[in-house]
């Protein structure tokens, strides 16, 4: 969408918002129909597209208004937006949205009301209100919320790091002709702490030559450093008795071929012991592993009390 007609779309959905203001206060369907779907397919989503857009996205927790994807059908939602009606507060939808985010596991959690849109950082580990990216009002200056309103726009998601844009201090002209704008990057909070790329642990799969990751990123916003490899399990279990989802009563653990995965001592129950034992609270896990096994391991461990390994993001380091 080229940035002369983002600036007339915005100054009509002024004039909606002016004209009907008491009408779509009153209806979340009709803020949507009117003011929050032209400005996501303007920006490059097809409502219309199952594998860009997914409506009424089930989380588990509740439904999410929309879920946005950017690689087709089969990839993971990048966001989730909870829509609200004009005029309603942000509040109202922040948890809910942050909630369902976390549920499954997706790094970017939106809530508008047609109006003001606020986009977060769903695992930033800080109170929901300071994991905020970005903001704009409609019924701010144009040449302000052009510009940041293309932090929404698909193809700043097809990368899986989506560049903040920088406001810009002078109105905006560009002509028909010129194509879709580079977006200027800032650091952000969230670029610090993600410096690459993050890769569900159900989809990783290192090989013994490769280096570890800088961290395991879990569904709550925990987010726990990794040094060496064997980490990866001690995190894993360390957040799993943290979050109450196990316990010595839980252990031993067993891999379905009958190796042991987690032991409440470091012999297990034949009195074997590990060879490389190391605690995590009360209970033991082995490090002697390479890479590979880590990781499959620790994907184990999760599934085995319920956790989708999907949920949990492998911080891939600098």
């Amino acid at each position: 969408m080229w940035l002369d007609e983002l600036n007339e779309l915005v100054g009509t959905l002024k004039g909606r918002i002016e004209q009907h203001r008491d009408m779509l206060s009153k209806s979340e369907t009709a803020t949507r129909y009117a003011l929050i779907d032209p400005l996501l397919t303007a920006l490059g989503w097809d409502l219309q597209d199952p594998g860009q857009v997914r409506m009424e996205y089930h989380t588990g927790g509740g439904f999410a208004d929309y879920a946005m994807l950017s690689g087709g059908s089969a990839s993971r939602p990048r966001l989730v937006i909870e829509a609200k009606k004009l005029g309603r507060p942000l509040s109202e939808g922040l948890s809910q949205s942050i909630t369902y985010s976390n549920e499954k596991g997706i790094l970017y959690s939106v809530v508008t009301n047609g109006r003001d849109w606020a986009a977060y950082d769903t695992f930033k580990a800080v109170p929901n209100e300071d994991k905020k990216i970005i903001d704009f009002n409609l019924m701010d200056p144009t040449q302000t919320i052009v510009m940041k309103m293309l932090w929404l726009w698909r193809g700043n998601f097809e990368s899986g790091s989506p560049i903040v844009p920088v406001a810009p201090d002078r109105p905006i002209l560009q002509p028909t002709a010129t194509p879709a704008p580079q977006l200027v990057p800032v650091e952000s909070p969230s670029n610090v702490q993600r410096p690459n790329r993050d890769t569900p642990l159900d989809e990783f799969n290192p090989s013994r030559r490769d280096r570890p990751p800088a961290a395991l990123l879990f569904p709550d916003g925990i987010n726990k450093k990794i040094t060496k490899w064997f980490e990866i399990q001690i995190s894993v279990v360390g957040w799993l008795i943290e979050t109450g989802r196990l316990t010595d009563a839980d252990c031993p653990m067993m891999g379905s071929r009958g190796g042991h995965l987690v032991v409440a001592s470091s012999a297990d129950k034949n009195g074997n012991s590990f060879l490389q034992p190391k605690q995590v609270g009360n209970l033991w896990v082995e490090g002697a592993r390479d890479a590979p096994n880590h990781a499959r391991v620790a994907k184990l461990i999760l599934a085995a009390r319920n956790v989708d390994p999907s949920n949990v993001q492998v911080v891939m380091g600098a």
